[in-house]
Order: structure tokens, then sequence, then C-alpha cells
């Protein structure tokens, strides 16, 4: 019996290992099983070597998938001094966890713990009658006034970002715009930032410092983004009685297998994390020591997901992945919701997050031109028109500001990956849009 016993253990064993996500990541298949071109996907070699050997970028990895089936997967450069970048490498996705915890949040809807419609006051009662900032004409005094919000905000608004809760780095994007400038001075009076900073307090803790303050818009009256997946996050650790760490091991990555996905990441780890290289796009590229750093009114340490306290998972920014990890939810997102025999979302569920419009005829500017609209989490393209470096009409996708990118275009059945860990954020775009392009171009059929 003991002997079977130890069969049996090393069949499962060999099983999880075998699977994507377990051990090894993914080999990539001839692209020509997937109607893609090995030529033309060639041409992502000479831009990322370049990109490297020009040290506008310290590395990368590229992964594109179609069918189900990684076609293309390689890494560039260089991880940190010395450490080659590797398939698993392990990259700060930042804004890239909001997909993540979108897809949290509609599992308690699906489950009925929570409606869209809820106020957010339900879940979290220091945002009980929000007030409104609100600019006055130049040389008023005092220059601006709080008005009372019109409606509460909702869950809705969290996921669709209409729910007046920005950065405070927007402020340096908009210099001349006394909303955010005047927002910024309440945000820095309360120590509000992103949370990628070694911190001993919860991101409960800013939340409900967050509420407190004024928003800089009327609720669903304008896309603005920021920290309203932060405020989601704990929605989400209030309905399911879970802290969010622990809901997102149980029910997304543990089941999806994504096990190089973490909050703060295990000591064993640590040594696969890219370093963050600064770079002027020029030529001039280096490291980004460890410590707190302040580029304008963003402020991080790269050292985050491994020092401080280990109690704060921030729904909008706070976790760290790895190409083969991310592929899986990706491809469980353009699998209608399934992956393997597990699912996580219903078919009805994705169309709901990735397929509609619901910010109506307002425009989700950031990141994107007038082409784009917002779903729940995720840009949703809708004229292609408009964005000419993009995929087929209802392709999603987003972004985090250490320039991580992700594309899943349903038509063409295609995912394309860029993970860099490179600063500062505005200089990734113009490679992303070429990384696509060239991941477009590669279609064959």
């Amino acid at each position: 019996m003991q002997r079977h016993l130890h069969l049996v253990s090393a069949a499962l064993l060999a099983l999880c290992l075998a699977r994507p996500g377990w051990s090894e990541p993914p080999s990539a298949i001839p692209p020509e099983q997937v109607g893609l071109s090995s030529a033309r996907l060639g041409h992502l070699n000479d831009l990322l070597r370049s990109e490297v050997t020009g040290r506008r970028i310290g590395g990368a990895v590229v992964l594109i998938a179609r069918h189900g089936k990684v076609a293309y997967f390689e890494p560039f450069g260089q991880a940190d001094d010395g450490k080659p970048m590797q398939r698993d490498t392990l990259f700060r996705i930042a804004s890239m966890t909001k997909p993540v915890v979108s897809v949290a949040a509609l599992q308690l809807y699906e489950e009925g713990k929570l409606l869209l419609s809820d106020p957010v006051s339900k879940y979290i009662p220091e945002f009980a009658d929000p007030r409104v900032l609100e600019i006055l004409p130049r040389g008023s005094k005092p220059p601006y006034r709080l008005v009372p919000a019109k409606r509460d905000l909702t869950v809705h608004d969290l996921m669709r970002h209409t729910a007046g809760l920005p950065y405070r780095f927007v402020a340096d994007w908009y210099p001349d715009d006394p909303l955010y400038q005047t927002l910024n001075t309440f945000y820095a009076e309360a120590d509000i930032d992103l949370g990628l900073t070694p911190s001993d307090e919860t991101a409960a803790d800013l939340v409900k410092r967050l509420a407190r303050l004024p928003l800089a818009g009327q609720p669903g009256e304008a896309f603005i983004y920021g920290h309203a997946a932060d405020v989601l996050g704990h929605v989400v650790e209030v309905a399911s009685g879970m802290p969010l760490d622990v809901y997102l091991r149980k029910r997304i990555l543990d089941p999806l297998q994504m096990n190089d996905t973490y909050f703060f990441l295990p000591e064993d780890k640590v040594g696969r994390l890219s370093a963050i290289w600064q770079t002027d796009g020029q030529g001039q590229l280096a490291r980004i020591p460890d410590g707190v750093t302040h580029e304008g009114k963003f402020v991080f340490s790269p050292d985050y997901p491994y020092k401080g306290g280990r109690r704060f998972f921030g729904g909008g920014a706070g976790l760290v992945s790895s190409a083969p990890d991310y592929f899986r939810f990706c491809q469980m997102l353009l699998n209608h919701g399934e992956l393997e025999g597990t699912r996580i979302l219903s078919r009805k569920t994705v169309e709901l997050m990735t397929a509609t419009n619901h910010i109506g005829d307002l425009h989700a500017d950031f990141l994107h031109s007038r082409g784009w609209k917002f779903g729940l989490g995720v840009a949703i393209e809708v004229d292609r028109g408009q964005d000419v470096d993009s995929g087929s009409i209802g392709t999603f996708e987003w972004a985090g500001i250490f320039s991580t990118r992700f594309s899943v275009d349903p038509k063409e059945e295609k995912i394309t990956i860029l993970l860099t860990q490179t600063q500062p954020f505005n200089y990734h775009v113009g490679l992303w849009d070429k990384v696509v392009n060239l991941s477009n171009a590669a279609i064959a059929d």
C-alpha cells in the first residue's frame, strides 16, 4: 500500500510539473501551427535586441500566443546587473493588477455577494456622503469649494474609473490644471500614494484616509483613472471576509496555477525579480537602486515586493507576476472565463467585463486615443481608425506603470504580452506600439 501511494504521488507530481505555470515556463510551438509567420515574428527579435543594445531598456520578455498555444516566447537583455533575462523572470506588474482584482469582484457579483449598483459605503462606511472638489473662477478666494456629490459612489464607478479618485502623479502630467494641483495638496497632507514602498500599513488604512477627501468629479460623470481599484480591492475583502491576498490565491491564482504571482515574494523567489531601469531613450540607462525613489509625485521603491510589513495588498498596483502566469490569466478571459477545465467566471460575465462599453460617450483618455472605451478593469478598442497602432475591434488591454502591458484580441484569438521594468512609463508606449504592430503583422492565415 505504501509503495502504491508513493507511485501515485510521483505520478501526480509529474502531471503537475508538466502543466504550464507549475515548474518550467511553457515552450513555444512552431508559429505556423497557429497561423503566424516565423519570419515576421523574427522582426521582434531585431526590435528588442536593438532596444537592449541601444541601452534604451535593460531587458524584456515578450510572449505571443494564438489559439491557446504559445508561439513566441523570448527574453532579451538583462534582468539585473550580470543577470540575463529569463522566461520566468518576475516583474512588478503594477496596474495589470487591476484586471485581476476586477475578476475577483465579478466572482462575488456572480455569487450575489455584491452588486455593481451597490453604494461603496455599504462596504466602506467612510465613503458615505461624499463631497466633490469644484474649482472656482481664477482670482476667487478661496479658489475652490466642496459640494455634495449628486449620488453615492457605486462599485460600478470603481470598476470603470468614474469615481473621481485620481492618482497623485497625474498632477505632474497636468501642471496647469488647478483641479489636479489642488487635489494633490489634499492627497499630500493625507499621505495618499500607490503603496509601492515598504510599509506597515494596510490598504484599508489608505482607503479610509482617501474616503475623507473630496472627489475630483461627480460620480459617473468623468473617466478619472486612479485609486478606484484600491478601494475595489478593499470592497472584495469586506464582501468576501478574506484578506485580498488570501482571496486571490484561493479563488484565482491557485485555480489558474499562477504560482509565480504574489503581492509579496517568497524569499526563495526574490532572486528572480527584475531590477527597475531608468532610461532617457537615447542610450542613458541606469539601474534604479533599492530605497525610496521620487519621480515627481510618483513615489516607489524597487524593493517593496519583499521588504516592509507585507500587509499592504494594493488592488490597484500591488502584484508581481511572470509572463507565463499572466498568459494563463489572459487565456482564461479569452476562453470566456475557463482554463483547462477550471471555470473562474461565466461567459456572460466575461462579456460584461471585456466586451461592453461602460463609460458611454466619455473618453478613456489614460493611455489611449478616442478609438478606445473602458469595460470593467480593461480598455476596449471600438474604432480602429482612431488608433492605427492597435489590433482588431474588440481587443482589450491594460498596462502597468513599470512598463508592462498585455493585449487580448478575441477576433484573432491572440494574446500579446510585453514585460519590462523601465522608467519613465511614457517611454514604453512607442515600444509597445511597435511590438503589438509586429504581433499583428505576423498573422499569416
